[in-house]
């Protein structure tokens, strides 16, 4: 179901601002390494997991994330939350602690030696807000979530600013606590969020490049004091929402001169040690169109997600009956597609999912020599799953994504991931939405180069080894 969101208004004056240790240059390309949140470099990591209870998790992160799109709207009074009042419910911030792609920002300002705190955050293309969870969550009344919580301190950087209510256009509109402009959440769930909107330093260190360039702005976020609801693995710190919307980072940094795009190549689960995933590229125009497959980028009024015109899939040559209407967005805000990093494997409207299930399963029973288990879904959620796996899974046949403009045609290891349990498993990495939504998520995503050039409203896309590097 649609997220719906607060509406404001689209004006944002930030500051590019000098760090006195290291070069300073206005680049209209910031490249930033990212993570998976497993990779040791990471606050995330959880110890002594085997490869498949990682899969799971991002399986279950996958299911938490679609049902979050079903939360109603809802209100609450002024008795919840600090006296805070919403009347729409925002779209979930809740940390994805085990969503697929993290980034390194540096946020405050502090004495020496170490002028910020480094924190990772997940890079979310389905939101519009940055936040992290703030030492105010310590506070009375306060909640923090994590065992023992991260936060950031933020009582100490000389640069957080919080902003008095109704003082700036990114505020929502009379909804203030303590005098100072605030968010709020309520999930279908019934676990709640709320928040200071505050302004800080965020400090973008760029790699690949000769120079050492550290690219500073003040931007407008979120400093979570609130959280009661389910529990979140130690780690937790926060969200880098990329989405439509004023709030998100490349609304907030555009108006700097850097162009109003952004880029990313993640490689792929299975060959990635862990470590680097890829590089996410903020401002980049410089491309070839012709290089490129590109389809529409579709914008619905506050939905922060990036819609896209999919008309149909095909199985190797095989186009699938599929009706177009399966992926529109409905009037209400039902279904459609949309690209998400947030979401670790792809969803499908059911008929859409009945429909690929049953032409693979009969192509895989047509092959003889595998044989369908059903996993413990306490261990492991996927659906379709099969033993009999020697060596790589180049036989099975591509599955293409017919977007207007272009195809999107993924390779079997986009479409299928291994088991460790049993060790010749293997399984389609895709799932129904219930909702009726079409959801091209992170793993599908992987060995491909992506451009959102907000601009001109275009998604282009080529494959690309994306271990290879910037």
């Amino acid at each position: 179901m649609e997220r719906h969101i607060i509406s404001v208004f689209f004006l944002l004056i930030p500051l590019i601002l000098l760090l006195p240790q290291k070069n300073f240059k206005i680049s209209n390309a910031l490249i930033i390494q990212l993570v998976h949140p497993n990779s040791l470099n990471s606050h995330f990591s959880i110890k002594n997991l085997t490869r498949q209870q990682r899969i799971n998790h991002l399986i279950r992160d996958s299911i938490n994330r679609a049902h979050s799109r079903s939360s109603t709207r809802t209100s609450y009074s002024n008795n919840n939350f600090s006296c805070l009042e919403l009347t729409t419910i925002q779209r979930e911030i809740r940390v994805k602690e085990n969503s697929i792609v993290l980034l390194k920002v540096g946020v405050g300002t502090f004495k020496n030696p170490i002028s910020y705190k480094t924190y990772y955050l997940h890079m979310d293309t389905g939101s519009d807000l940055i936040w992290l969870q703030c030492q105010d969550c310590l506070k009375p009344r306060k909640k923090c979530f994590g065992k023992p919580p991260i936060f950031f301190p933020n009582i100490h950087s000389s640069s957080y600013n919080p902003i008095p209510c109704n003082t700036h256009e990114l505020c929502y509109k009379d909804i203030c606590v303590d005098g100072f402009c605030a968010y709020g959440v309520r999930y279908g769930d019934a676990s709640k969020a709320t928040g200071t909107l505050a302004t800080e330093k965020f400090t973008f260190d760029t790699v690949l490049r000769e120079d050492d360039i550290t690219n500073v702005f003040d931007l407008v976020f979120g400093c979570n004091n609130f959280y009661d609801g389910l529990s979140t693995n130690q780690g937790d710190i926060g969200v880098l929402g990329l989405g439509w919307g004023s709030r998100s980072l490349m609304n907030q940094i555009t108006p700097t001169g850097i162009h109003n795009s952004f880029a990313y190549c993640f490689s792929h689960y299975d060959s990635s040690d862990l470590g680097s995933l890829g590089y996410l590229t903020l401002g980049s125009d410089g491309y070839s169109q012709d290089d490129f497959s590109f389809t529409a980028l579709l914008h619905y009024g506050n939905d922060p997600h990036y819609y896209l015109n999919l008309e149909g899939i095909s199985v190797g040559q095989r186009k699938l009956t599929i009706d177009k209407k399966v992926f529109v967005r409905q009037a209400k805000g039902k279904g459609g597609t949309i690209i998400d990093s947030g979401t670790s494997y792809t969803y499908l409207n059911p008929q859409a999912y009945k429909k690929l299930r049953r032409v693979l399963k009969r192509y895989i029973k047509s092959l003889g020599r595998y044989w369908p288990f059903k996993p413990d879904r306490d261990k492991f959620e996927l659906d379709l799953c099969y033993t009999g796996l020697k060596g790589t899974l180049n036989e099975f046949p591509s599955i293409t994504f017919h977007f207007s403009g272009g195809n999107l045609i993924l390779k079997s290891e986009n479409v299928f991931i291994k088991t460790n349990d049993p060790p010749d498993g293997f399984c389609l990495a895709m799932l129904p939405d219930d909702n009726g939504l079409t959801v091209l998520g992170a793993y599908q995503q992987s060995n491909f180069r992506f451009i959102y050039d907000r601009s001109r409203y275009l998604l282009l896309f080529k494959p690309e080894d994306c271990n290879e590097g910037a």
